[in-house]
């Protein structure tokens, strides 16, 4: 019988979607063996797994048939209160519950809105890097990328609204706190010149804020949704806050869209896991979770200071690398065109893991830049870690400049 190849199906949707380095390195990665920097992976040893535990337990027994039944496709009440109130007294704002709808991770609401928004060949503009969960997301939807460069403290504002002027801008996507994979953090300058471009030109924004509560110094600027809540769709995620396994997330939405992202959310998966939902709120109500989050602050500022001094004590001088003031990256650039690939190709073989920057783009991009994530190594693996990656790092410099010599 005739072998089907079935790889002439796909469509033509999803062979535009790129393969992911960071999920594929995972497999490798899980080797007790393997120092891994590759990972946007929270620090398993701030799980709190009593307390969860102890929530699964009483909603079990006292909630076990509403929570393992189906339920509302816009998530469990309580819990979308819980999170309007939080940004309401955060933030000033004024956020109802029926504008919030929980996702399977803020990953999912990127999938949603480009589904509703996003046609074959639409306009999409995106950072310059940005995260390769958005790149993979959106790109099911076949759009055109457009790409604006990022400075210290956010879009060059300039060109983006260049961008507007001169291109049909359907969806932007942004990731203002800690941006992954930069570390980058908007200004509440930058935030409010780009609320205006999006309110002028009328430009839908995707606000992915996975990272909103991993603010080192607490100073977080208002989230671009304060300033043009009619054209802002704003994520969130409790991965960071409690732990990723529990997929769940969420997202704010202009007022009149909330129906219609219900509607696409049906498409895919119906509902989120309502076990998670339940858990979830039980643990946020009964725990102090301003505590649990401060732990985490302080744990991961530490674990960022210590990967910066690493890198100035072992790197070339001329490596230079971003200084977060939140969330689990930093973003480092290559000297003399080092190509990242051939570096992690290196470090592999010494069981050290990283992610290349050109991952991060939506064209030829980044072949000199890597991400590093600092909160789940502990500090004699990072320090072995960031030593191999040097060592190998001055091999290649040497071997280039004897060529340049040749």
């Amino acid at each position: 019988m005739k072998q089907a190849n079935n790889h002439e199906k796909f469509s033509e949707n999803f062979k535009q979607i790129p393969k992911s380095f960071i999920r594929e390195i995972l497999n490798v990665a899980g080797s007790d063996k393997m120092i891994s920097f590759a990972g946007g992976l929270p620090n398993p040893d701030y799980f709190p797994i009593e307390a969860l535990k102890h929530s699964a337990g009483v909603v079990f027994q006292n909630n076990g048939v509403e929570m393992l039944q189906y339920a509302g496709s816009r998530g469990y009440l309580p819990l979308r209160q819980w999170i309007a109130n939080r940004y309401n007294k955060k933030y000033q704002l004024s956020i109802q519950a029926e504008n919030i709808i929980i996702t399977n991770g803020s990953q999912q609401a990127i999938d949603v809105i480009g589904k509703m928004f996003v046609n074959r060949g639409d306009d999409v503009l995106v950072e310059k890097p940005t995260y390769l969960g958005g790149i993979q997301a959106l790109s099911a939807y076949s759009p055109r990328f457009l790409e604006t460069s990022l400075n210290s403290d956010g879009p060059n504002i300039v060109e983006t609204g260049r961008i507007f002027e001169e291109n049909d801008v359907k969806l932007m996507y942004a990731i203002p706190n800690f941006q992954n994979p930069s570390g980058i953090t908007y200004s509440e300058e930058k935030r409010i010149k780009l609320a205006s471009l999006l309110n002028d030109h009328k430009v839908l924004m995707l606000e992915d804020d996975p990272y909103n509560e991993i603010c080192f110094d607490q100073k977080c600027a208002k989230p671009v949704y304060a300033y043009a809540p009619e054209q802002v769709f704003w994520t969130g995620s409790f991965s960071k806050m409690v732990a990723p396994g529990l997929r769940m997330g969420w997202v704010v939405i202009p007022d009149g869209l909330s129906a219609y992202f219900e509607r696409a959310k049906q498409s895919v998966d119906l509902h989120s896991n309502n076990l998670s939902q339940h858990i979830i709120y039980h643990f946020l109500v009964n725990n102090d979770i301003d505590q649990h989050l401060k732990t985490i602050r302080n744990a991961y500022a530490r674990q960022c200071a210590l990967m910066q001094q690493l890198i100035e004590r072992y790197m070339p001088h001329n490596v230079h690398y971003t200084k977060p003031r939140g969330g689990m990256f930093l973003w480092l650039k290559l000297p003399y065109k080092i190509d990242a690939y051939e570096l992690v190709e290196r470090t592999m073989k010494q069981n050290v893991v990283f992610v290349p920057g050109s991952s991060f783009f939506v064209s030829a991009n980044g072949q000199s830049n890597i991400r590093m994530n600092f909160s789940n190594a502990s500090d004699d693996k990072m320090e072995e870690g960031i030593r191999i990656m040097a060592s190998e790092l001055k091999t290649m410099i040497y071997q280039s400049e004897e060529l340049l010599l040749l």
